[in-house]
């Protein structure tokens, strides 16, 4: 079996310039006779219709595992961690 991401992409000006952000919403899986499904683990906001699928990059850890580490220490009542999409870093707010 194969697995692909399947990724939403916006754009967005960062200093004038036109950016993209490439968000995993997804794994697309491919069996062996040739047969797929499909996964969502999200909805994008704004979605407008539009996912790409690329080749999973075997050396970056899933989203799951990203956001697992957070879930094994404990929170704040009434808080929780902001996680950064392409570092997987908290951020300080």
């Amino acid at each position: 079996m194969q697995f692909k991401n399947i990724v939403h992409t916006t754009t967005y000006q960062k200093d004038g310039q036109e950016k993209k952000k490439y968000t995993t919403v997804g794994t697309l899986f491919i069996y062996d006779d040739g047969g797929m499904s499909i996964k969502m683990d999200a909805i994008p906001v704004g979605f407008d219709g539009k996912l790409a699928v690329y080749d999973r990059d075997e050396n970056k850890q899933r989203p799951s595992q990203q956001t697992s580490q957070y879930k094994a220490q404990p929170a704040p009542v009434g808080s929780f961690p902001v996680v950064d999409d392409a570092t997987g870093d908290a951020l300080p707010f």
